[in-house]
């Protein structure tokens, strides 16, 4: 360590914190331990990771500085292992061997600074003074956010039933960690708002978040969609793109309704999973990727591992931490937080309106089979109709209207014939409940319980054997 101040001791601002120094040379971390402690703070040394580990899971440290080559597990593989445990901490990391990649990779771990050996100690003792201001700083930013979950809200989700704080719970635990995450619940739950939370609150919130919904784009295509093509790797490819992996490169991925992925895009997804490697369709360069997996689906994943459309070892790949959101129907406290949420979104700045305590009372009364969706979309119907004063019960959604049906045993009752077909069954059952909803396919979809896009292949499907039924 070089030291260009004289030996008075710094005049510092009193900034308290609990400091790790692990470095395998004893020379270096007695050094720093020296240094650091003679400045006021309390100083544990370690010689390895495992060590490190042990000591911050004891009393979590404020603050590390690591060598990045030590025995056994490394620098940045100490820092994954903290974060895989939700010991939130700032890192700072010390190398004799300074290069570009290991700078990228620290960086892209969430390390907030970068020395190199021989470590100039007013540097030093600046970067910590700095980094221990942060980390009071985060300390401060936990606190409000639980308080924050208190009164029923974290980042964009809101609810205070205990559901929801149990959700906050989960969401806080995992979020710091680089671990995959399975989010389930109905179709207007809010997957892809507890997807962003978790990105917003991890180390890649400085990364990008880039979302895809495997349901919404063809197969054909959805290969392309994640891992990117090769100029001229099919029809249409006039140009290199980069996929959705390579956008996300040291940021997170969520592939929202996972289980709409085709079989064998399934494969391709698992061993970019086990690897950390794409390549782009049509070419044969690999390329290394820094990507955290959020993954969502509305359908009950067990029944297609079932019936085998999904692969068990992907299923457990992506499935290491599971999130369920519970419906609104499961949670009526949440409806009056959620409306008048909803109701500030949408409402210009100034405005007066308010919903009357019979409106909150009629909102209450209804089971939002559409979810928080559903509900977001009816309170924007209600404050155009009331622009002003109060929101009325008339202004809003009879809660004693009920959905459409799916016909059933009366004048439009599906009739089948033992011996049918289970296809030709399940078609039949499609087409009326297509014709019920006056072929608005996404009400179809819902009323099934199925994607859009399984019905959209069904249809085209059905459409393709009466066309070759009709020309043979």
């Amino acid at each position: 360590m070089t030291d260009t101040d004289s030996n008075a001791p710094r005049e510092r601002d009193e900034i308290e914190g609990r400091l790790l120094v692990v470095d395998d040379d004893r020379p270096i971390r007695e050094g720093l331990r020296r240094v650091l402690t003679a400045e006021g703070y309390d100083v544990r040394i370690a010689e390895d990771a495992e060590e490190a580990l042990r000591l911050a899971r004891e009393s979590p440290p404020d603050l590390v500085v690591s060598d990045l080559n030590l025995p056994g597990r490394s620098g940045l593989e100490l820092i994954a292992a903290l974060q895989d445990r939700g010991i939130e901490t700032t890192v700072v990391v010390l190398t004799g061997h300074a290069s570009i990649e290991s700078a990228i990779a620290a960086t892209r771990r969430g390390v907030y600074d970068y020395l190199t050996k021989p470590v100039d100690r007013a540097n030093l003792l600046d970067v910590v003074r700095r980094g221990l201001e942060r980390a009071a700083l985060r300390r401060e930013v936990l606190l409000l956010r639980r308080e924050m979950m208190q009164s029923g809200r974290l980042t964009r989700l809101v609810g205070r039933s205990p559901a929801m704080l149990e959700l906050y719970r989960e969401i806080e635990q995992v979020a710091p960690t680089s671990a995959s995450v399975l989010i389930t619940g109905e179709s207007g739950t809010g997957k892809e708002v507890v997807a962003r939370t978790i990105h917003q609150l991890s180390q890649r919130a400085s990364g990008r978040l880039v979302a895809t919904n495997c349901a919404a784009i063809p197969d054909a295509l959805l290969e392309s969609e994640m891992f990117g093509h090769e100029k001229g790797a099919f029809t249409g490819a006039v140009a290199a793109r980069a996929g959705c992996f390579e956008l996300a490169d040291g940021g997170s991925l969520l592939l929202d309704e996972i289980g709409e992925m085709p079989a064998d895009l399934q494969s391709k997804l698992l061993r970019v999973l086990e690897d950390g490697v794409i390549r782009r369709v049509g070419g044969d360069r690999e390329r290394k990727v820094d990507v955290r997996v959020i993954a969502s689906t509305n359908v009950a994943i067990e029944e297609l591992l079932a019936d085998g459309s999904f692969r068990e070892d992907l299923y457990y790949r992506l499935n290491v931490f599971n999130l369920h959101i519970p419906p609104l129907r499961e949670r009526p406290e949440d409806i009056p937080l959620l409306a008048e949420h909803f109701l500030h979104q949408f409402a210009e700045e100034g405005s007066k309106v308010a919903f009357s305590d019979a409106a909150l009372d009629h909102l209450s009364a209804h089971s939002w089979p559409g979810n928080a969706r559903e509900l977001r979309n009816a309170v924007q119907r209600a404050l155009i109709l009331c622009s002003r004063g109060e929101i009325q019960p008339e202004h809003l959604p009879d809660p004693r209207r009920r959905r459409p049906q799916p016909p059933r045993e009366d004048g439009d009752a599906i009739r089948v014939e033992v011996g049918t077909s289970i296809r030709d069954a399940e078609k039949a059952l499609i087409l009326a409940t297509l014709a019920a909803c006056d072929d608005n396919r996404t009400r179809t979809a819902e009323m099934l319980g199925v994607s859009a896009k399984t019905l959209y292949n069904k249809l085209t499907a059905y459409e393709q054997s009466q066309g070759e039924g009709a020309g043979s």
